[in-house]
């Protein structure tokens, strides 16, 4: 039998990566709702390996979870299963942050931008995505900085406006390895001139 949620986690290797995955895999054993899959692979680059783990999923909805963040709280699954209406396509979620130091801080509520492929990302990062499985997209291998806000405005383009559970559903890891941090000023300009000339037509 299919699950009902296939949590998917693209693996990488980074800097205390052991500490990060075993946060990120404890919140899911955390969870009240228990019908879902785990999928954890790695691949080469990031959007390839985050559309290789997608690839797999058997799960009705398929949620993304980044291994360097975790869910909120035991009732973070249950919440999404219970927002994800019959006419849902894709769902995204408000976020808090943490440092490292286990405190959650500077609440996201998710709101959608006809303008987010422009960098402008008022949604949040992957790990407050969960989608229809049936009406799944991939990343754009040729992206790594915006590669979730072309994601979002392709679904936006296919199937309108997301469903928003404005609660604070997933926490958000912040460290210097994050790519908003090492990517460079060129190539984050370079991948904006990218999306803008993929959408401004």
């Amino acid at each position: 039998m299919k699950p009902k949620i296939s949590i998917v986690i693209p693996f990488h290797w980074m800097k205390d990566w052991q500490v990060y995955l075993t946060r990120c895999l404890a919140s899911i054993e955390a969870q009240t709702f228990k019908d879902y899959e785990i999928i954890l692979l790695k691949h080469s680059t990031m959007p390839v390996t985050s559309n290789r783990v997608m690839e797999s999923a058997s799960g009705e909805i398929v949620k993304v979870i980044y291994m360097d963040d975790y869910l909120a709280h035991g009732n973070s699954l249950q919440e999404i299963v219970d927002a994800f209406g019959s006419d849902t396509t894709w769902l995204v979620t408000g976020c808090v942050h943490d440092r490292g130091d286990g405190e959650q801080i500077n609440y996201h509520t998710a709101k959608y931008s006809d303008n987010i492929h422009t960098g402008n990302n008022t949604i949040g990062s992957p790990s407050v995505l969960a989608v229809r499985r049936s009406a799944m997209e991939y990343f754009d291998a040729q992206l790594s900085w915006l590669l979730d806000c072309d994601l979002y405005k392709r679904l936006h383009e296919k199937y309108g406006l997301p469903t928003i559970l404005d609660t604070p559903n997933v926490v958000i890891g912040l460290h210097k390895g994050q790519m908003s941090n090492i990517m460079s000023d060129e190539l984050k300009a370079k991948e904006v001139e990218y999306l803008k000339k993929k959408y401004d037509k």
